[in-house]
């Protein structure tokens, strides 16, 4: 079943089954909100000495759309972390075992 539902004037969010779509009629873009990913945990556990993390699921990222989370604050990239691979990303330094690692991204 696809149903159409008005976010504002020129933009609608399209959803058939699973899978959802943002189209704007004004710009024709569509965007497929499937490859999105919220509050994600990577890999391995935050130990006070690992600064090297890996993507959940073995899935890559688009570089630049990385979002970094330590303890719930938005981290700055190329200051707190650097993207090092499409899935993997580098803490400057070594969150402490008690602190909690999220990330945000779109999947490639």
């Amino acid at each position: 079943m696809t149903s159409i539902v008005k976010s504002q004037a020129s933009t609608r969010v399209i959803k058939s089954g699973s899978s959802t779509k943002v189209v704007n009629s004004k710009t024709h873009i569509f965007m497929d909100t499937s490859r999105f990913r919220f509050h994600k945990t990577p890999t391995p556990a935050t130990d006070g000495s690992q600064t090297i993390f890996t993507l959940p699921d073995s899935e890559s990222y688009v570089s630049g759309l990385l979002e970094v989370f330590l303890d719930g604050l938005l981290q700055i990239k190329d200051t707190d972390y650097s993207e090092t691979t499409a899935t993997t990303f580098t803490m400057t330094a070594a969150p402490d075992a008690n602190e909690v690692l999220r990330i945000n991204y779109i999947k490639i």
